[in-house]
C-alpha cells in the first residue's frame, strides 16, 4: 500500500500545482480558518513581543544577550530541550493508530484548510509542525547570532548608529520569534488540555 504512495511523493501539492516549497510545509498551519486563530498566531504575539522589547530598552542595566550568563544561552539550552520533544510529539500524533479522539472533528467551530475540514489529528500535526519549525528556527538565529556576534561587532564598531540599529532590529527579531513560539505553545497546552478531552 505505500509503494503508489511514494512514486506520487513528488506532486504533495494537495491538488494545487507542485510548486509549493515542502520545506516550508508547517507554515500551512497559519493558513487554517477558526474565528480565534489570528489572535494567537498574529495579534498576541506581536504584542508581546513589543511589550518584552520595549521592556528590555527601558530597564536599566539591561539584562546581558551574550556570555555564559546571557539571555541567548539561556534560550539556546531551553530550545535544545524543547525541539526535540516537540519532533517527537508531533511523530506520535501523526503515526498513532485510528481512535475515536483524534479523528474526530473537534467541538465548536470548524478548523478548514483549502476549503476542507480538518480532524483532530490533523490540526494537531499541523499544531505541532509548525511549532517544530519556529522552535528550529529560533535556535537556529539564536545559534547564528552567537556565532557571528564578534564579526558584526568588528564591522559595525566604526559606524555607532549601524551598532544602534543592529541592536534594535535584532532585539525586536529576537523578542518576536520567542514570542511566537512562546504564544504558540500555550495555545497548543489550551487546545491539547481542553478542548481535544472536551466531551461530545
Amino acid at each position: 500500500m505505500a509503494a503508489p504512495q511514494l512514486r506520487h511523493l513528488r506532486d504533495v501539492s494537495h491538488g494545487r500545482p507542485p510548486s509549493r516549497l515542502r520545506l516550508l510545509a508547517p507554515l500551512r498551519y497559519l493558513l487554517i480558518k477558526h474565528p480565534e486563530k489570528f489572535k494567537y498566531d498574529v495579534l498576541f504575539p506581536f504584542i508581546v513581543a513589543l511589550l518584552v522589547w520595549a521592556g528590555y530598552w527601558i530597564v536599566n542595566p539591561k539584562p546581558a544577550l551574550f556570555g555564559e550568563e546571557g539571555l541567548l544561552r539561556f534560550a539556546r539550552d531551553l530550545l535544545v530541550m524543547a525541539v526535540p520533544f516537540m519532533v517527537g510529539s508531533l511523530a506520535a500524533v501523526a503515526m498513532g493508530a485510528p481512535g475515536p479522539y483524534l479523528d474526530k472533528r473537534p467541538m465548536g467551530s470548524d478548523l478548514r484548510l483549502e476549503g476542507r475540514n480538518l480532524n483532530m489529528r490533523q490540526f494537531i500535526c499541523y499544531l505541532l509542525g509548525y511549532l517544530c519549525f519556529l522552535g528550529l528556527l529560533t535556535l537556529a538565529a539564536v545559534v547564528a547570532t552567537q556565532l557571528l556576534h564578534d564579526t558584526v561587532k568588528h564591522w559595525t564598531e566604526a559606524f555607532p548608529i549601524t551598532v544602534l540599529v543592529t541592536k534594535l532590529v535584532g532585539t525586536l527579531a529576537l523578542s518576536l520569534m520567542l514570542s511566537l513560539l512562546t504564544v504558540t505553545v500555550f495555545w497548543s497546552l489550551y487546545f491539547l488540555t481542553d478542548v481535544v478531552n472536551r466531551p461530545d
